[in-house]
């Protein structure tokens, strides 16, 4: 039970960090949300190196490939993430696929071989991830577990995946969330009770095929 409420917590902080992002990029219609205006830092050093990465990892121009397990089905997901500076950006989950230019935005389904012109984050629910997992929505839920933290928490240095990665392992009740990044900024590896996503590949370079759409 403690396990499927951490679950629904995790995703509504992702499905929220998401529809910020997404809204201050214009692919959502109607009145737009705005930002909460949450501490830039944790007060926790440790925590804090890995932000400063991951509020960086918006603004990066990278390729990274990414294995994700939804702990909630055992779901293994494969997802692909290229971004060019903060107005470009392609993540594939499965067969789903975000585009962003600009202040446009689109969802294609890559079996079915369709895209609309709105961002619907509804469609990898299953998988308990966001378009913005790998940068707003990883700061967004290590914010709030540093706030809920029931002790000490333990920084270290990890190469992954061909890259150096600064980490940092967050007690909390009943068990521990670790979260690395790369100096890049991107997420490196979350491993937590309803989600562990590793990174598989990076390149400072822009993968373009990333970008094609099915249609």
């Amino acid at each position: 039970m403690a396990a499927r409420a951490t679950s629904r917590r995790r995703r509504t902080l992702f499905l929220a960090a998401a529809v910020s992002a997404a809204a201050l990029s214009g692919c959502f219609t109607g009145e737009r949300p705005t930002l909460a205006s949450g501490p830039m830092t944790s007060g926790d050093d440790a925590v804090d190196e890995v932000l400063i990465r991951l509020d960086t990892a918006p603004r990066s121009t990278f390729s990274a490939t990414y294995e994700v397990l939804t702990r909630d089905g055992d779901l293994l997901t494969p997802v692909t993430v290229a971004q060019e500076g903060s107005d470009r950006r392609s993540v594939t989950i499965g067969d789903v696929r975000f585009l962003f230019d600009g202040s446009s935005g689109a969802t294609c389904d890559l079996t079915a071989g369709t895209c609309s012109d709105t961002i619907d984050a509804d469609l990898v629910s299953d998988t308990a991830l966001t378009p913005d997992f790998y940068a707003t929505g990883a700061a967004a839920r290590l914010r709030e577990d540093a706030e809920t933290r029931t002790g000490q928490t333990v920084a270290a240095v990890e190469d992954i995946a061909g890259s150096p990665a600064t980490c940092v392992t967050v007690p909390l009740e009943g068990e521990s969330s670790t979260y690395c990044a790369l100096d890049s900024g991107p997420l490196a590896r979350l491993d937590a009770s309803d989600l562990r996503i590793d990174l598989t590949s990076w390149s400072g370079t822009v993968d373009e095929s990333a970008f094609s759409r099915p249609d």
